[in-house]
This record gives structure tokens, C-alpha cells and sequence, in this order.
């Protein structure tokens, strides 16, 4: 990354600084995020499952969560309440070696929320509990969330919208 950059308003060259994002890591069964938290990468590491909830929708609050750790348990991501609905669409496949017997069309796909959606559950291997899947929950109002990522499954891919 160039160190300097020109200032558009007096022609001269001037530094910026680096942007780094706070990543927290999250090891308990429950976790609620606040609104100062975002822009925060949310590490999740509780294999046995980890159920997050966000804050009311408010444009312009943006949170990105992290599987760090393989779930076997559950992953619930809330919003704050059923009006705060989801919508976007999440890249969905196998995080296997590609030629391998599991990695194959039907694998990879997408997943949309319907209209009144407002949870990301991944209650099971087909539904994106894997170690590195990332979502990006961005408000976009004050009722929706804009959702987008890759969540990384086995086998034949679920919605884990609902």
C-alpha cells in the first residue's frame, strides 16, 4: 500500500493513515453486539454453538462475522427483533479440495432470506457452520440488514435463512 497519496482539494501529496478493523473473538453460547461495536469482525469460536444478537437496525452499522472454529453445535445470528428483517444473498459450497468425491455442482450455490427473514440459522453441516465461512451484516435502514459473505458447508446445501 502506497504511503502517500495527492490531496485532490490542494494538488499536494500527503500520508493517510492505515484502516484496521477491531476483530474480536466471541467464545460464549450468547453474545449480544452494540451499536459502538461496528465495523468489528466478530472471531466466533465455541464449537458447540454460539447464538449472536444484533442491535436494532440503524443505517449505516456494520458487523462481519468470522467462524474461526468448525461448529458442531449451532450458529444463530439474530436481528434484534422480527421487524428487523434480512435481505442479499450469501455464496453457499464445499470447503473441500477441489476433485475431491464431496466437491461437485449440486455443492455450490446460493442462499437468499425471504422477505420476512430476520435469523441466519446453521443448525447443520449443509447450512454453513464451517471453519472459514464470513458473513457481512451491513443496516441499510432502520429495519433492514443487508447480508453477504460465503459460508463454507458440506454436502448438499441448505438456506440457513429463516
Amino acid at each position: 500500500m502506497r504511503s502517500d497519496v495527492l490531496n485532490a482539494n490542494s494538488g499536494s501529496v500527503g500520508n493517510f493513515s492505515t484502516f484496521n478493523q477491531e476483530v474480536q473473538s466471541v467464545t460464549d453460547s450468547t453474545y449480544s453486539v452494540s451499536p459502538d461495536q461496528s465495523g468489528t469482525i466478530f472471531d466466533l469460536n465455541l464449537a458447540g454453538g454460539i447464538t449472536v444478537t444484533l442491535p436494532p437496525a440503524s443505517a449505516g452499522l456494520v458487523y462481519e462475522f468470522h467462524i474461526g472454529t468448525t461448529f458442531t453445535g449451532t450458529l444463530t445470528i439474530n436481528a434484534d427483533s422480527s421487524s428487523d428483517t434480512l435481505q442479499g444473498m450469501i455464496l453457499m459450497g464445499t470447503g473441500l479440495t477441489l476433485n475431491d468425491a464431496d466437491d461437485n455442482v449440486e455443492n455450490w450455490g446460493y442462499a437468499s432470506p425471504a422477505a420476512a427473514d430476520h435469523q441466519y440459522v446453521a443448525d447443520g453441516d449443509t447450512k454453513g457452520r464451517h471453519l472459514g465461512t464470513m458473513l457481512k451484516y451491513q443496516a441499510i435502514s432502520d429495519s433492514k440488514w443487508q447480508v453477504t459473505g460465503v459460508a463454507i458447508c458440506s454436502g448438499a446445501i441448505a438456506t440457513p435463512f429463516t
